[in-house]
């Protein structure tokens, strides 16, 4: 209503242009936003209706509507209908609002908004206040608390937990203490590892030194070629403990980086078990590969690295044939267990202690016998390499005995039993399968 601008076509007296004597609030921010004023409502009387802007509009037949302020700065509303009688206009009703009236109205609507706005305004200003107690302040403790982690790992017991709370200020906190548990395992596992490393090749290095010491007290050409000879084989032990330490730390980088393709288990078992017969050629070990039957399309098919599978193969065979005695045979089986594919490598050595069934994963550990020709050649990383490529293809790597059937519970085994099991292309399940564990 404000908005119109027109002013009232009236005959011009002297006091026709005045504004009204008394403007409330509400009058005066009309005046101020909109520049123009609002017509001034005068009496004229029924003897000069013409003098109506709106009277003469309706007497063109045009209904006109007008805003009007009278004298006291009151709000009058004047609309002028044409009256028509066989299409003619025949006169005009004209009728107007009493002074007062509409702003009565508007000023109990502007009460009612203002009341409502106060209302709004309080409930923002209280939500304010509880966001900033209930958000705003666990995140700023936890920002804090995770501040002081990244200078001292050990103040991650000082997380807050919110364990009362289910909103995503105690998601963000269960995130931020699994976040530094897994980086202080990290920590843990990288300090054990220096610690292994720095162990393992400090004896090839104090042999070759305690070696070389001797060097000097031998008395014949045949001891010294002996000494060298020892001294050339510590520095080869320690050239291979390097090699394979550095593969070992690279080893999560490449597999997160690798690309996994769709592998055929049969044809790389048979890849791999081919090398190794040309390998042992007319050795009195044998090797002997037994494939399950296909109990569906794509039974014995998985996805991952090809390379690294062959890698856990590899190694799992090359320990088979080195603990297997004489005329012994290594079998390595393959059958489809759904959702995994099962590849079992197995020998007739000695067994495993029961005791270190799981030790044996363990970086650097090497229980071989004193007589065995290879002791010495080997790091003790090849098992624990083993584990994490299965476990970063989401699968499992499984050690335990092989007992005659029938055997008694205190019977020596038969020897040793190594099973990988792999999920199936397409059954592979988020995070792994169960009973799947990380050093």
């Amino acid at each position: 209503l404000a908005r119109w601008t027109a002013m009232r076509n009236e005959p011009t007296t002297a006091n026709d242009s005045e504004a009204p004597e008394t403007q409330n609030v509400w009058t005066r921010l009309t005046r101020y936003f909109f520049r123009e004023p609002l017509p001034v409502y005068q009496e004229i009387g029924v003897g000069n209706g013409m003098a109506y802007k709106e009277v003469r509009a309706a007497l063109d037949g045009e209904e006109k509507s007008m805003l009007l302020l009278n004298r006291k700065g009151e709000q009058i509303v004047s609309i002028a209908q044409p009256i028509r009688r066989f299409g003619e206009v025949q006169g005009v009703l004209l009728l107007s609002t009493r002074p007062g009236q509409i702003d009565k109205i508007l000023r109990e609507e502007r009460i009612v908004i203002l009341v409502l706005a106060g209302i709004a305004l309080l409930a923002s200003v209280v939500t304010s206040l509880l966001l900033a107690r209930t958000v705003a302040g666990p995140i700023r403790r936890l920002s804090a608390a995770a501040e002081r982690v990244s200078h001292n790992i050990d103040a991650r017991t000082q997380l807050p937990e919110y364990a009362g709370r289910t909103d995503e200020v105690a998601q963000m906190a269960t995130a931020f203490h699994a976040m530094t548990s897994a980086l202080c395992r990290r920590i843990e596992a990288s300090e054990k590892f220096a610690a292994d490393v720095a162990h393992e090749l400090k004896n090839p290095l104090t042999a070759a030194r305690s070696t070389a010491e001797s060097l000097g007290y031998a008395k014949t050409e045949e001891e010294r070629t002996h000494l060298v000879t020892q001294i050339q084989a510590e520095l080869k032990r320690l050239n291979r403990l390097i090699t394979d330490v550095s593969n070992a730390s690279r080893l999560d980088a490449e597999l997160a980086r690798k690309e996994m393709r769709n592998i055929d288990v049969t044809a790389m078992l048979r890849n791999v078990v081919g090398i190794f017969r040309d390998i042992i050629g007319d050795d009195s070990r044998a090797l002997m590969l037994a494939l399950g039957s296909e109990p569906f399309p794509g039974a014995f098919c998985v996805k991952g690295d090809e390379g690294r599978l062959g890698q856990v193969l590899t190694n799992l065979i090359d320990n088979a044939i080195s603990f297997s005695p004489e005329g012994g045979t290594v079998t390595v089986h393959a059958r489809a267990a759904a959702p995994f594919v099962e590849i079992i490598v197995e020998d007739e050595g000695p067994g495993i202690p029961e005791d270190r069934l799981e030790i044996i994963f363990d970086r650097f550990y090497s229980d071989r016998p004193a007589t065995d020709t290879s002791r010495g050649k080997n790091s003790g990383l090849g098992l624990s390499i083993s584990r994490e490529i299965v476990l970063a293809h989401a699968g499992q790597i499984i050690a335990e005995n092989r007992y005659v059937d029938g055997a008694e519970a205190d019977a020596k085994p038969c020897g040793a039993r190594f099973t990988v099991r792999l999920p199936i292309d397409g059954m592979a399940q988020r995070g792994g399968p169960p009973g799947g564990r990380r050093a």
